[in-house]
């Protein structure tokens, strides 16, 4: 204990004794409810699913899954460290989660020197003090052979041609660009999509149900040249499946 409590301590005893009785009761009551509550406030995360099995994918082809945490206590919920093992990157987490909040976490798995089957894990710490430590799990069955597309796996769907997108046009001009989603394993609606910020506009069209999706993203006429980025997320009904985004990058050229 350091002198600066000894001495607060002797303050708060010295206080107590001086009081009359019945004030005296009532400030230990006091007192002690509130060191209770102290010691109750605490994050706690809540995962609802920490593993993905994707079935058999082909060697080169890239592997990845959106994570959610929930922190239902009432304190932040800190990520201390997350961290993969070989061949698994931590794509994205948040660092911080207030109470009542929830983030994302992707984790990625390059399946380019893979063979067979494979499970690779991401470990997770944090500050909850029920959960200190979390593994997140990705699995799949590696075939020998080209990759058929282009793209990548996120949980049950496949994104293609990439989960970014690059974009080029002229001061005043709308620029557009388009990516697939597609499920194999099981049906998956894609229900809606989100841009973040008005230089964009976009919309899901179905091209089989639950199996075949198009998302189609249009700039806005802008005026003045420059570089301009956004993220559109992406909603489906998929339970094992948080909103996942797809990142936008917009160059507008000045007229010459």
């Amino acid at each position: 204990m350091n002198v600066a409590r000894i001495v607060l301590v002797n303050i708060v005893v010295l206080c107590l004794t001086i009081l009359p009785e019945s004030s005296r009761t009532r400030a230990v009551t006091s007192l002690l409810a509130a060191k209770a509550n102290e010691a109750r406030v605490a994050p706690k995360a809540v995962i609802p699913y920490t593993s993905f099995d994707f079935g058999e994918v082909y060697s080169g082809e890239v592997i990845s899954q959106v994570f959610l945490i929930k922190n239902v206590g009432d304190a932040d919920l800190r990520i201390t460290d997350f961290k993969g093992d070989c061949g698994c990157t931590v794509v994205h987490t948040e660092k911080v989660i207030a109470p009542g909040h929830e983030a994302i976490a992707e984790v990625e798995v390059q399946t380019v020197s893979q063979t067979g089957m494979i499970s690779k894990m991401a470990m997770m710490r944090t500050n909850d003090p029920d959960l200190p430590s979390v593994m997140f799990t990705l699995i799949a069955n590696v075939l020998k052979g080209a990759p058929l597309r282009q793209g990548k796996y996120i949980g049950p769907i496949f994104l293609s041609p990439d989960s970014r997108g690059a974009m080029s046009t002229m001061v005043g001009k709308k620029a557009t660009a388009e990516f697939s989603i597609t499920s194999e394993q099981v049906p998956v609606k894609v229900q809606r999509v989100e841009a973040g910020t008005r230089n964009f506009v976009a919309r899901v069209v179905e091209v089989e149900p639950g199996r075949s999706y198009k998302v189609q993203v249009e700039s806005l006429p802008i005026e003045k040249g420059g570089f301009y980025m956004d993220q559109i997320r992406i909603f489906t009904d998929n339970s094992a499946l948080p909103p996942f985004k797809i990142d936008l990058v917009l160059r507008v050229n000045d007229v010459q």
